[in-house]
Order: structure tokens, then C-alpha cells, then sequence
């Protein structure tokens, strides 16, 4: 899951996401289908939809592959669907 050429930063642990997000009474988010959404920082413009139908792994590298080239924007995944 991690592209050295993509990112430097260190993806987050997916089990412990996962764990957290159903202990605290979520779905499971390895069920769930993500996009990938970008936001001006400053002023909170919606910039566009950057990768669509992701599963989590895939949602959580495509974001951290773009934080160090876009330093002006947050990322959201925004869940789109389940797995079935």
C-alpha cells in the first residue's frame, strides 16, 4: 500500500482505524467505498472530486499521495457505497 514515490508521510495503521471506527458504533469502514474529496484550506471551497469507488486502503494512499504537492487544500474521504 505505500509508494515511496508518491509520499513520504506514513499511512495510518488500517486496523486501527477500523477497530476505532467500529468500536465507536460506525460500520466497518473496509465495507465501505470512499472518494476522494479536495477543499481550499482558507476558504473552505469544494475544489472537486479526486478519485471515486476507492476502498479504504486505496482512498487513504490516494489522499496521502497528494498532501505534499497540494499544501493549500484538505482532504475528505466521503463514503459512496458499500462493498457487496
Amino acid at each position: 500500500m505505500n509508494n515511496p514515490g508518491h509520499s513520504t508521510l506514513p499511512l495510518p495503521d488500517l486496523q486501527s482505524i477500523r477497530n476505532e471506527a467500529m468500536s465507536g458504533g460506525a460500520l466497518d469502514p473496509m465495507t465501505l467505498r470512499f472518494q476522494v474529496v479536495e477543499y481550499h484550506k482558507a476558504s473552505g471551497e469544494q475544489l472537486g472530486i479526486l478519485a471515486y469507488d476507492l476502498g479504504l486502503p486505496a482512498a487513504i494512499e490516494k489522499a496521502a499521495s497528494l498532501i505534499p504537492f497540494r499544501d493549500q487544500s484538505h482532504f475528505c474521504l466521503e463514503p459512496v457505497g458499500f462493498i457487496q
